[in-house]
């Protein structure tokens, strides 16, 4: 008798599970318990698909760090003028809060869990370093195309683009503590306008 074939689902279905328990508990205190509940299923299948609660973790970073390069390399990708991409990115990237809510607290826990393993030497590169230096890429591409355009000043690309990611991180988590989408809104609109402004030729 041939083995039963794994639910290709199921991974995915776990790790978004366990965005939520991470983000509500940390790492640290989240349970596979929590997780399988959370995706309403035995804590037996978590562990057919998954050795461990670190080996999750390491998934969701993959995961959340996949799904924001892919979405740039296909916003960059769409005919849009360098301007236009590059403000579509920053309000596209703001506005994931929105759609994430409080699981975006799993930033918090990838950001501290890389800083840890590269303070402890463990690898120079995490997967959280190796998805920014993608991004990083590829703003400064669009950066590029929107000099060579005549849309942008001559610039230091790696200065305004680690502008650009700042930006993007420090309107989050501003609003992660405030709540206030009316005032998000506002200072969103105001904050890529005055970046714009200061990029112009």
């Amino acid at each position: 008798m041939s083995p039963l074939q794994k639910d290709p689902t199921k991974p995915e279905a776990i790790i978004r599970a366990a965005i939520h328990v991470f983000a509500r508990d940390g790492v640290e205190r989240g349970k596979i318990a929590d997780i399988a509940k959370e995706a309403n299923i035995g804590k037996g299948t978590v562990y057919e698909y998954f050795n461990s609660k670190e080996q999750i973790f390491h998934a969701i970073v993959d995961t959340v760090i996949s799904d924001m390069v892919d979405a740039t390399q296909k916003l960059f990708a769409m005919d849009l003028s360098p301007k236009e991409k590059l403000q579509t990115f920053m309000r596209m990237n703001t506005e994931i809060i929105f759609e994430m809510d409080d699981a975006m607290l799993i930033m918090t826990e990838i950001w501290a869990q890389s800083a840890r393993a590269i303070k402890r030497g463990d690898a120079a590169k995490t997967d959280l370093y190796d998805g920014f230096e993608k991004l990083r890429m590829l703003v400064s591409g669009v950066l590029k195309d929107g000099v060579i355009a005549e849309e942008f000043r001559d610039m230091n690309f790696d200065g305004v683009t680690t502008l650009c990611l700042a930006f993007i991180d420090g309107f989050v988590y501003q609003y992660m503590l405030t709540k206030d989408e009316e005032a998000f809104e506002r200072a969103l609109v105001e904050g890529i306008h005055s970046l714009m402004k200061g990029l112009e030729r």
